[in-house]
C-alpha cells in the first residue's frame, strides 16, 4: 500500500508539473519530503522533480537571444545583462569543448548571479573538470559533478519546508515572494551549499529581506516577537546585494 501512495503521488507531482501548476507541485514535493520518513528512492526523485522546477524558473528568468561563439566569449567581458546572455547561449550548448573560456571566466570576478547561472549548467552536465571561481574577494575550486545543484542542498531543503510551514496557510503570496529570495539565494551561492543545520536561520533571513523590501517593519518586528528571532542571528544575503 505504500509503495502504491508514493506511487500516486509522483504521478501526482509530475502531472501537476506537466499542467504548469508549479506552485501547486512544489508545495507538493515540500510537504513530501518534511514528512519524518520518506523512502530513499522515492526522496531522491522528489529532489529531481523539485530541482527540476527550479531549473524551469531560472529557464524562465533567462534572457534568451542566439549568439554567435565570438559574441558569446565577447559578452562575457561586458556588464552584467550581456554576461546573463551570454550565460544563457552557453546553457543550451555541450560545455566541455568550451571550458577554457568557461575556466577564464570565473577566474576573473564574473558577475555573481551569471556565474552562479553558469554553474549550474556545468552542475547539470556533470563535468569532471577542476575549475576556480574567484569572487567577492573568495576563491573556490570545485569540480561541478560532484556538486549539489542549487535546489538539492539539505539546507535549501530544510528552508523550503520551514517557509511552508510558516506561510502556506497564513499567506501563500508572501511565501512566495520567500521561496523566489530562496531559489536567488542557493544560486549565488553555488558551487557551495547549505547545511541542514542552517535550514531555519536561512529561511528566516528570506523572511527578513523580504519584509525589509516590502518596508513594512510592522510586520516584521511581529514576526520576530511570534518566533522569538535577534536581529543579530541573521544571515546577511547575498540577494540583497544583487
Amino acid at each position: 500500500m505504500a509503495t502504491g501512495f508514493y506511487e500516486e503521488m509522483l504521478q501526482e507531482v509530475r502531472r501537476l508539473m506537466d499542467q504548469g501548476q508549479q506552485e501547486a507541485a512544489a508545495a507538493r514535493i515540500t510537504a513530501e519530503l518534511a514528512m519524518p520518513y520518506v523512502p530513499p528512492s522515492v526522496s531522491q526523485q522528489l529532489m529531481d522533480l523539485q530541482r527540476q522546477l527550479h531549473r524551469n524558473q531560472a529557464d524562465r528568468d533567462r534572457p534568451q537571444v542566439q549568439l554567435s561563439l565570438d559574441q558569446i566569449e565577447e559578452g562575457l567581458k561586458q556588464d552584467r545583462q550581456h554576461q546573463l546572455q551570454a550565460v544563457d547561449a552557453l546553457h543550451q550548448m555541450n560545455l566541455r569543448p568550451h571550458l577554457e573560456m568557461i575556466r577564464d571566466y570565473l577566474a576573473r570576478q564574473p558577475d555573481p548571479l551569471a556565474s552562479a547561472l553558469l554553474i549550474d549548467s556545468l552542475i547539470e552536465q556533470q563535468i569532471g573538470e577542476e575549475l576556480t571561481l574567484n569572487r567577492d574577494g573568495l576563491s573556490c575550486t570545485f569540480i561541478p559533478r560532484y556538486q549539489e545543484g542549487a535546489a538539492e542542498s539539505d539546507g535549501f531543503v530544510q528552508a523550503s519546508a520551514q517557509l511552508h510551514d510558516w506561510f502556506e496557510n497564513e499567506d501563500p503570496s508572501f511565501l512566495h515572494l520567500c521561496e523566489q529570495i530562496l531559489i536567488r539565494e542557493a544560486y549565488l551561492c553555488l558551487p557551495l551549499g547549505f547545511e541542514r543545520e542552517e535550514g531555519v536561520l536561512l529561511a528566516a533571513s528570506c523572511v527578513r529581506l523580504v519584509y525589509l523590501s516590502l518596508q513594512d517593519e510592522a510586520g516584521w518586528r511581529q514576526f520576530c516577537l511570534q518566533h522569538q528571532w535577534n536581529e543579530a542571528e541573521f544571515m546577511e544575503l547575498k540577494s540583497q546585494f544583487i
